[in-house]
């Protein structure tokens, strides 16, 4: 088998083309030596084929005749052995030219992968900048947010600290406001239950009540001083004082005379339009036994205001000798007289 024979020149052109010497030689020899666009066809059309880089061989002719001499086979011989040798330098030529090639497509395809390699690198070197501008600008998005966060906790944590204080202040204020009305009930509880003692008192005494809406107050023992028209206290004193002493070894019978007494000038001052409480029968014999006979008794009733009637049989006072202040402080000397144990024991 051997190479078949091709025009040198048109595969001297297909080369400088770029086209590989073994692709050229079988186009050129599949064309049949044509021409060269011929072949350049061929190369378009069989590129895909499986044997496009193998050299294609063809049959060797040899033709021995009979009845050659033996010089005619030694001839024949030696042209044999020229055509091996031929072939042979051919064939090496062939694989120089075929090992040139190979070097050039390796060279080329180092390139080509080079470059392909370049453009990866670039295209990683692009990805993973691309990747971290991503990464920095999802950090600083990250920093900002934090930061509004940040901003707006402060905003929350002022706005809950000042409606804690405006919570606690009206607290306090109510607090205050409870304090202060709990503190005005407590002081108009003592001042009721003040009164409500003094009340009592004055019941238990025999005095009459205070009365507010009543045009003509009644006058207490602190706030309003008896006056002294024309009795004084010293003289409602001396009374008491005398009865007290000439019955100094029997207190009840003065602690009653007392009693009756503040009794007597309690219910005028209370009811003075009442007349009933204005007469008193000197011959009453509760009257006679507890007051009447006491030396001192009547006189204290006459400096109250009370006149004797129809013989000295009867007490009375008149409405228009009522006088309420001088009723009032009677009270005060009797109660005092009473609360007093060393009252007219003393004085000469």
């Amino acid at each position: 088998m051997a190479v078949p024979q091709v025009d040198k020149k048109m595969l001297g052109e297909l080369e400088v083309m770029g086209f590989p010497a073994i692709r050229s030689i079988r186009a050129l020899h599949y064309s049949g030596n044509s021409n060269l666009e011929s072949a350049i066809n061929w190369l378009l059309e069989h590129e895909s084929d499986p044997d496009i880089d193998q050299l294609p061989l063809v049959p060797r002719e040899i033709s021995i005749e009979c009845g050659d001499t033996l010089n005619e086979v030694r001839n024949s011989a030696q042209v044999v052995r020229t055509h091996a040798q031929e072939r042979k330098q051919e064939e090496q030529t062939e694989a120089g030219s075929q090992k040139e090639t190979s070097l050039v497509e390796r060279e080329l395809n180092a390139d080509e992968h080079r470059e392909e390699d370049r453009k990866r690198i670039l295209a990683l070197y692009k990805s993973k900048r691309d990747e971290e501008e991503r990464a920095r600008g999802r950090i600083q998005n990250q920093v900002q947010e934090d930061k509004r966060e940040r901003i707006q906790a402060a905003k929350d944590l002022m706005e809950a600290k000042r409606i804690l204080e405006e919570k606690q202040r009206k607290r306090m204020m109510e607090n205050q406001k409870a304090e202060r009305e709990e503190e005005k009930r407590a002081r108009e509880r003592i001042r009721q239950r003040i009164n409500d003692d003094k009340a009592e008192r004055r019941r238990g005494l025999g005095l009459p009540q205070e009365n507010t809406v009543a045009s003509t107050p009644i006058v207490t023992p602190k706030k309003v001083k008896p006056t002294e028209p024309v009795v004084t206290s010293e003289q409602l004193k001396d009374c008491l004082r005398t009865l007290k002493k000439n019955h100094k070894d029997d207190n009840a019978r003065v602690k009653r005379a007392f009693q009756i007494l503040l009794k007597i000038i309690a219910n005028i001052a209370k009811n003075p339009e009442e007349e009933k409480f204005r007469r008193i029968r000197l011959s009453n014999p509760v009257f006679k036994d507890k007051v009447g006979s006491l030396p001192g008794g009547v006189e204290f009733l006459e400096l109250c205001g009370f006149q004797k009637l129809r013989n000295n049989s009867y007490l009375y006072m008149p409405r228009g000798k009522v006088d309420v202040a001088l009723l009032n402080a009677a009270g005060v000397e009797i109660a005092s007289a009473m609360e007093n144990p060393y009252f007219g024991l003393l004085s000469k």
